[in-house]
């Protein structure tokens, strides 16, 4: 009974941290001190993903059924292996992570956030980043975008070496990019103007970690 109450609590907290944070924190699984417990087998639930704590047989359906439908075999045949060490692993949940996280690292590269940076990409990433960062504060340049539309997210490569995935995404999204120099005149871009970009980013995890994290290890643009 008391396992069940304590379920019932993380549950709430979940519901208050609202669905979009949960989808994110199934991809990049920043450690907050605040994490579900352990299960037995020493894996950790997957916080938004479908089917955790509810029916196990009905969730393990609803994740091979995912798999199956996947048309591309390679694709079939390392989603099945990463669920084979981590049973929690699911497509959707996923892919709803990777959406949610593309504007958040963008937005806070162009507002030069180095610390909501760090809890999202690896070492090299981050050095990328930071480089550019610093080279836009060096020129007195600042940066203000959004991404106004996401018009397709979609898995190109995934696989798994040893307990390490690694899942490419392609977006294909529509910013508004402007860089403005110290006296607020536009340098760069238009406010007025969208631009579509083709963006190609890799995330990696250890499967068989307790920390549910899946950082940006890769970027390019196509």
């Amino acid at each position: 009974m008391g396992e069940g109450f304590q379920f019932i609590d993380i549950i709430l907290l979940a519901m208050v941290a609202g669905f979009i944070a949960l989808r994110l924190r199934s991809l990049l699984g920043r450690r907050t001190g605040e994490e579900p417990e352990h299960r037995p087998d020493g894996s950790a639930p997957h916080v938004g993903q479908p089917g955790v704590g509810d029916d196990p047989v009905a969730a393990h359906m609803d994740r091979e059924s995912v798999v199956r439908l996947e048309a591309n075999p390679a694709l079939r045949k390392a989603f099945r292996a990463m669920q084979k060490v981590d049973s929690y692993f699911d497509v959707d949940a996923f892919i709803d992570g990777a959406r949610s996280v593309y504007p958040m690292v963008l937005e806070a590269f162009w507002r030069g956030d180095r610390e909501e940076l760090r809890g999202l990409l690896n070492d090299d990433v981050y050095e990328d980043f930071n480089a550019a960062i610093t080279a836009r504060e060096e020129a007195s340049q600042t940066a203000q975008g959004r991404v106004l539309d996401l018009a397709d997210v979609r898995i190109e490569d995934a696989k798994l070496v040893g307990s390490v995935a690694e899942i490419t995404v392609a977006y294909k999204a529509e910013i508004v990019l402007v860089t403005m120099n110290d006296r607020d005149e536009v340098i760069e871009g238009n406010s007025s103007d969208t631009v579509m970009v083709n963006d190609v980013w890799t995330f990696e995890r250890d499967l068989k970690s307790s920390d549910p994290a899946w950082l940006l290890v890769a970027t390019r643009s196509e």
